[in-house]
């Protein structure tokens, strides 16, 4: 049997497409991109699609971890929690829309 550390490691390109093969972060880093700001269920809305609350939290949650989509919550009752890109996530939109063009013309 193969051990885990015997494998070399994923190189950055890999491990990006390995994070992006959800179509959901697609969607909500291209959706934040054109909407901005928006709170969580603005957010579900907004995604095209039918994502389930419960895949959009982990993908947001994917997406924080990685630095590209900031959570901002506010001190009120009930709590307000807003999300938007980073310069970071910002940074990734022409490489995404590059992508995505180069999908329609040779799909």
């Amino acid at each position: 049997m193969e051990k885990n550390s015997d494998r070399p490691a994923l190189s950055p390109a890999c491990a990006m497409f390995e994070r992006f093969g959800s179509r959901w972060a697609l969607l909500v880093l291209l959706t934040l991109h054109e909407r901005g700001v928006l709170r969580f269920s603005e957010l579900r809305r907004a995604v095209p699609g039918a994502v389930s609350e419960r895949m959009l939290a982990a993908t947001v949650r994917d997406l924080e971890a990685a630095g590209l989509v900031a959570r901002q919550v506010w001190p009120e009752v009930p709590p307000r929690v807003e999300y938007s890109l980073t310069p970071k996530g910002i940074s990734l939109i022409p490489l995404l829309n590059a992508l995505l063009k180069w999908a329609e013309e040779n799909g």
